[in-house]
């Protein structure tokens, strides 16, 4: 254990005086390209661009039917022993295609299952933590994951290769893969843990929040050689001290980041990336309970179970009505009802008997002949209330903060962002701020993850955490010190297990944060010396073995033989990195160097809080 008094001899963070222009940065990259995975709640996709020309980003394109999209559903079929099928738009159509023989029931079908990984996983459950598919069915959820990363992983490694000369392979490309605000850093470990099974190294792999992602996209937005407005507007505002505020509408959630542009460059973060499980797929619940109101869940379930393809293209066509606004013609919208729901409700008592025992029996109508219901817009408009007031709630919440009171200029981005009603809801809630909503809003989590692979030092300055600590020994002080806690050392009280913390959880940190000590050996006469460093989730812990503090690794030192009365003293470099912290102990008697690297991923010190 580390003892003894301390000295700090760490370095100070000092902010380089000149602005290195972004358009003069080079990848970092140490493969041939980077390649980044969105993993979404309703969509996934992929990205990526080459080493030498990193700013040119390759995106593909999905193909269902009638709709192209930059991404795919987030469905997987699997087979009725449990092996991949097919994913995307392939598996929801292969799944209609089945159901309509009902040879589907013995296979596994699932969509939007990430946030099961909203809440707190171990290393212990990981393979005990089960999805369930559409017929309530349960299959384990890191080989579900697994599947998923490994099909996008093939599926661009095959574009790849069809567009190149010679032959790319996996450990040839650097991987990002996103991960939203709100996930524990255990659901990031499972991740880690999918990819890897996948044939992805793990020094290949970074993961990254999507609104983290996003801000690196908004900033770097301009480079992509068009002459979009607010793509040349927002590069004018990148000086020292300029704030912005990034809110990533996704379907499964809804992420806030805020940065300032660092005099080197480089972004700060002003506070802990953020975020709320209230996306598109909650707005989609809400438009699958009204019809439920409109025609009663008995019929919805028996449509779903009967005719799967209608049923996903009910919802493919809701995703293009988000992104409309009302006509200046017509205060309603028109929903086509697909026949084979109309054929059910026939064999009851009739879609328009429907329609008159529901509550919506005064505002909706229906047209036999086109087979059309008539909602009043303002009725679609609910369908996005609670979503939209949880979001608005969130907001209000955050622009209280003192430290957001200069930010004038907000980014709106994700799919979900693209929805017209979302967009008034934005403007209004930040009428007084500078609003941007780029181009292909969609992409920009995937796009700034490819570059946060060749530039991952854009964000300069991260706000810790944690809190970060080693142990200590020092001399008993009853004024401070519990009784319990008194310990003889040779002649001297000590106080055994403090905490000497040299991180604050909220200290804002840089890359490879460094500090130094200098430490005391109370006990010379061992052989062993174990440096162990500390983490806790509180602000300020007392000591090491109390709650929410986990020991984040213990380097063992060797010590030197030496005469009885002699001192030892051991010079202690602790670097916090990314996602590790790496310790450099020096024994200062005979100048013995000893080394670890500890990962702050790994399930042994992810401890509740």
């Amino acid at each position: 254990m580390e003892q003894g008094d301390q000295f700090d001899l760490s370095d100070s963070d000092s902010e380089a005086e000149e602005v290195e222009e972004v358009d003069k940065k080079t990848s970092v990259c140490k493969r041939q390209l980077v390649a980044a995975i969105d993993f979404g709640t309703a969509y996934s996709g992929y990205a990526y661009s080459f080493k030498h020309d990193w700013t040119k980003i390759i995106t593909q394109h999905w193909h269902g039917g009638e709709y192209l999209t930059h991404k795919a559903p987030t469905s997987l079929l699997l087979k009725p022993d449990g092996s991949f099928f097919k994913f995307g738009f392939e598996a929801e159509n292969e799944y209609a295609r089945l159901s309509e023989d009902d040879n589907h029931k013995d296979h596994y079908f699932f969509r939007r299952f990430k946030l099961i990984l909203k809440s707190k996983l171990t290393e212990r459950v990981h393979r005990k933590t089960f999805c369930v598919d559409e017929t309530g069915k349960e299959f384990n959820a890191l080989q579900i994951f697994t599947y998923c990363i490994q099909y996008l992983k093939d599926h661009m490694l095959e574009n790849i290769n069809k567009k190149i000369t010679g032959e790319i392979k996996v450990s040839d490309i650097d991987f990002v893969i996103t991960v939203p605000a709100i996930w524990d850093d255990t659901a990031k470990m499972f991740m880690i843990a999918a990819a890897q099974t996948t044939g992805i190294e793990k020094e290949q792999l970074k993961i990254a929040l999507e609104s983290e992602a996003a801000s690196i996209y908004c900033q770097y937005m301009h480079l992509e050689g068009d002459k979009a407005p607010e793509k040349a507007g927002f590069k004018d505002k990148l000086t020292a001290g300029f704030k912005y505020m990034v809110i990533d509408l996704g379907g499964g959630t809804a992420d806030i980041s805020v940065h300032e542009r660092a005099p080197d460059g480089g972004l700060k973060q002003v506070i802990v990336p953020s975020g709320i499980s209230w996306g598109g797929t909650k707005v989609d619940d809400a438009y699958l309970q009204f019809f439920c109101d409109l025609f009663g869940k008995e019929s919805m379930d028996q449509f779903k179970e009967e005719c799967m393809e209608d049923y996903l293209d009910l919802f493919r066509k809701f995703e293009v009505q988000k992104r409309s606004g009302p006509t200046a013609t017509s205060d309603s919208i028109y929903i086509r009802i697909p026949l084979s729901l109309s054929e059910i409700l026939d064999e009851k008592d009739g879609m328009a008997k429907a329609i008159e025992s529901s509550k919506y029996k005064d505002i909706i109508s229906f047209d036999k002949k086109t087979l059309k219901c008539k909602v009043p817009y303002s009725e679609f408009e609910n369908l996005f209330k609670e979503t939209c007031d949880n979001i608005k709630s969130h907001l209000d919440g955050l622009l209280k903060k003192p430290e957001l009171a200069d930010v004038e200029t907000v980014l709106l981005v994700g799919g979900f962002s693209e929805c017209y009603i979302i967009q008034e809801m934005i403007k209004k809630e930040m009428k007084d701020k500078h609003l941007i909503l780029p181009e292909e809003p969609s992409l920009a989590v995937l796009k700034g993850a490819v570059y946060m692979g060749h530039v991952p030092d854009a964000v300069t300055t991260h706000i810790s955490n944690y809190s970060y600590g080693v142990q200590n020994w020092p001399d008993f002080d009853p004024s401070k010190h519990p009784e319990e806690k008194k310990i003889k050392v040779g002649n001297q009280d000590r106080c055994r297990d403090v905490f000497m913390k040299f991180v604050t959880r909220g200290d804002k940190i840089k890359p490879g944060h460094r500090k130094c000590y200098i430490l005391e050996v109370i006990k010379p006469d061992e052989d062993i010396l174990q440096c162990s460093i500390y983490l806790s989730h509180k602000a300020d812990p007392k000591f090491i073995d109390e709650k929410g503090v986990s020991q984040v690794g213990a380097l063992q030192i060797k010590l030197p033989k030496v005469d009885k009365g002699t001192s030892i003293d051991i010079e202690e470099e602790i670097f916090i990195k990314d996602t590790e912290v790496e310790v450099i102990a020096t024994e200062l008697h005979e100048f013995k160097e000893f080394k670890a690297t500890f990962d702050l991923l790994s399930p042994d010190i992810l401890k509740e809080e």
